[in-house]
Parts: C-alpha cells; structure tokens; sequence
C-alpha cells in the first residue's frame, strides 16, 4: 500500500496491537482505529511519521504510557487517544506539535504533576484532558498571560489540580467552553470572567472549531477525510440541565458553557457574570459560595442552564430571575436562599420543587410550605427588571396610541378651528347622505318593476 493516504477501520471487534508498519508509511495522513478492541502499548513509531495528520485511537483497551519523543516537524493536527486504559505522565514533547489543534487524552489514568503550560501550544482549539488523575497547580498550567490563544474548549473535569483560578484565563478571548468541575480549586472567581468576548456577544463566533484550512489540505481529496472532518471528530460529555449530554461536532460549535461545580471556592458570585449575555450554562454548584445571587442576573437572557446548588447563598431570589425566558433547568437547593419564591413568566413553568429543597427559609409554590401573610410572594409586573421583549411590547402600543391621537386631533382639530373647512364637510356629507338616499330609492323602485312585472307574465 505505497499511496495509502487513509485508513478509516473504526467500529469494528479488531484486536491486536497497533500496527507499527502502518506508521511508518510516508503517504499516510489519516489513521483511525476508534471504537474497537485493540490493546498493547501505542507504537514510538508514531514519532516517525512526518505526514499522519489525523490520529484516532480512542476507546480501545490501549496501556502503557504514551510515547514521549513527538517533533516540531510533524503534521498533527487532531490526535484522540482517549477511552483508554493509558497511564503514566503526560509526554511534554507534545508542545512541539506546532500545528495540533485538537488533543483528546480524557478518561484514562494518566496521572501525576502536569509539566506542561498551555502557553506552550499556540495552534491549540480543543484540550480535553478530563477523567485522569492529573495534579498540579492550574496556575502553572496556564504558564502566564496567554496572550491571542486559539483555545476554544478547556476540559479538565475530574482530576486533582488545585490552586487559585489563575485571572490569566480571562485572556482567552476565544473560548466558549470551560470545564474544571470536580478538582481541588480553591480562592474566589475571578471578577475578570464576566468578560469571556465569545460569551458577551456569541456574534464573534467562529463556527470552524480550528479546521478552517483543513479543506485546503492538497491531498485531503478523500470522501473518507471529509467524513472525518467534517462530522465524527472527538465528541465532548458535559454536564448540562443537571445530566451528561455529549456534544458532537454540530452542536458543540454552538454551545458556551462554564462549570466550577465540585470545587472548594469560595467567596461570592461576581456581579461580573451578568455580562455573559450569550453563556448558556453555568453551573457553580457543590463549592463554598456564599452572598447573595447578582441582583441583575436577569441580563443573562440566553441562559439554558443555571445549578448554584449545595452553596451558602443567602438572601433572597432576585425579581430578575424571571426574566431568563430560555431558562429550562434551575437548582438552587440547600443553600440559605429565604423570603417567598418568585411567582412570574418564566419561573411558573419550572415546577420540581427540589430545585429549591434544603432552602428552610424559603416559602411557596412550588414547596409545600405556605408564606404568611406579612411575605405573601411578590407578583412579577409586566414589564419589570430587563425584559427587554416586554418592553418592546409597551414601546409599540405608546407608538401606535400617539399615531391614532396625531391622527384623530388632525382631523378633527383642523374642523373645529376652520370655520370654512367646517361648512365644506357637513356640506359634504349632506351631499353624500342625499346621494345615498337617492341610490337606495332607485334601487328599490326598481326591483318593485320587476317583480310587479313578473306577476303581470303569470
């Protein structure tokens, strides 16, 4: 096979070993083994290959460690080797790979301190590292201010890394997806997160997920690496609406998300977020949190997704609430939340009552505890806090209520000051009264012809 430019052989029962021959091929540019029962180590053969740029070998019973001796002059773009059983240290050399945009090594049992900083891969759109055993401060992880990074999707879900949310990770001005749920992050939510620019305003999204070029790729002419590109790369398992969902590549290019869920932070929850107009989920939930929920939080109005459970949030539900009309999954249990629960819009269709359990201060629909009369539940009016459709709505009825009157007054007005004009219309109408009056006789005398004519013929 000396012109074999892909190999797409997944979703089959195939086991062995990876083929080493196979690597060392110099026309192979696409390799995808995923979704069988291949097992042994990952060939270091792998590191000869100049020209392999899609590397699929995810959900196999693969061991060992992953070889650690990858160049700068290799192709790589897009690399999975997740679903393992892979272990040992993450291979530093992978940094050298200056044209990778995707690395999927998540659920496996790699394991001990990350010597790596995501400033080293300057090409990188999706890192997903989840499900492992990684330690290590996320500090020294991110290496610093990043600068322009293409980094779309961080996933590091359950590891070991601790430490402070570095503010160096608001300087990912492309990302839409950050999940560092189930780690031992301490400190406080940096403020700066409330100015992710994708999830301000969604409009500077890019839909390419970092494969823009790759249709250019001269010898990518394969139907089989359009598939591959285009459709059945590496899909993501998020936490969503309180259950997993995995995204694959349709989706995933128009999902924004942030999850802290399963931390030890503390502190309250910035006013900042409530600049994140265009994030659809945020899950803060199982940490140390405590204040009040963001007064305005009402703004984030393409909100799907909203979990600050098993807090220590105090105060009351913020009337804003109800103006997050996209909202279809709320939990905020077992915190110190209190007063009467929001009656209004969007509220009343969300009715589990245990989005609002372990709240013993909390009173009304949808708990079974009534509120008093001195805190009966306040009634959203039509067009309080940021809805901004509602007032869209009373902007047109005053429009149309001023053009009616102009209308009316100009009219009416011009007749009750002009004496002239005044005389000219009743004369008008009189005019038009008699010319109705004399139609009407005529038609009259002259339907009583034709039927007295009709009985004259019989």
């Amino acid at each position: 096979m000396p012109t074999l430019q892909g190999l797409y052989l997944a979703n089959n029962l195939i086991n062995g070993s990876v083929p080493k021959s196979l690597c060392n091929l110099q026309t192979l540019e696409a390799l995808d083994f995923s979704n069988n029962m291949l097992s042994g180590n990952i060939p270091k053969s792998l590191c000869n290959s100049k020209y392999l740029i899609f590397l699929d070998l995810s959900k196999n019973m693969l061991s060992g460690s992953i070889p650690n001796c990858w160049r700068n002059d290799q192709s790589f773009k897009f690399i999975n080797l997740s679903s393992n059983n892979l272990s040992g240290l993450f291979p530093s050399t992978m940094a050298r790979l200056s044209f990778l945009s995707e690395l999927h090594l998540n659920n496996n049992s790699l394991h001990r301190e990350l010597h790596v900083t995501l400033k080293n891969f300057t090409s990188l759109v999706v890192l997903d590292l989840g499900e492992n055993k990684f330690s290590g401060n996320l500090t020294s992880i991110i290496g610093g201010e990043i600068g322009n990074h293409s980094l779309k999707v961080l996933r590091l879900r359950k590891n070991l890394i601790s430490g402070y949310i570095p503010s160096e990770l608001c300087f990912l001005s492309q990302l839409q997806i950050l999940d560092l749920t189930d780690n031992k992050l301490t400190g406080r939510i940096p403020p700066c997160f409330g100015k992710f620019p994708i999830m301000v305003n969604a409009t500077q999204l890019s839909h390419d997920m970092g494969h823009e070029d790759w249709d250019q790729e001269p010898s990518m002419g394969l139907l089989l690496w359009r598939y591959i590109v285009h459709w059945d790369l590496a899909p993501l398992m998020e936490v969503v609406k309180g259950r997993y969902l995995e995204y694959i590549r349709i989706t995933l290019r128009l999902e924004i998300s942030i999850d802290l869920s399963s931390n030890n932070l503390i502190g309250s929850i910035p006013e900042e977020l409530i600049f994140l107009k265009d994030l659809h989920n945020l899950n803060l939930s199982w940490n140390y949190l405590s204040g009040n929920i963001p007064e305005k939080i009402g703004q984030m109005e393409n909100l799907e997704s909203l979990d600050f459970s098993k807090n220590d949030l105090s105060g009351i539900i913020p009337n804003s609430m109800s103006s997050l009309t996209k909202l279809s999954y709320l939990n905020l249990s077992y915190n110190n939340l209190s007063r009467p629960i929001l009656i209004g819009y969007q509220l009343q269709t969300l009715e589990d009552p245990t989005m609002y359990a372990g709240n013993p201060q909390l009173c009304g629909v949808p708990l079974l505890k009534k509120c008093s009369n001195d805190t009966l539940p306040p009634t959203i009016t039509k067009f309080k806090g940021n809805d901004e459709g509602a007032l869209k709505i009373m902007w047109f009825y005053v429009v149309v209520m001023l053009g009616f009157a102009t209308g009316f007054w100009g009219v009416v007005g011009s007749l009750f000051f002009v004496k002239n004009w005044r005389y000219a219309y009743f004369q008008w109408m009189d005019d038009v009264q008699h010319w109705i009056l004399v139609v009407i006789t005529l038609k009259v005398a002259r339907f009583k012809k034709m039927f007295n004519g009709d009985r004259d013929d019989q």
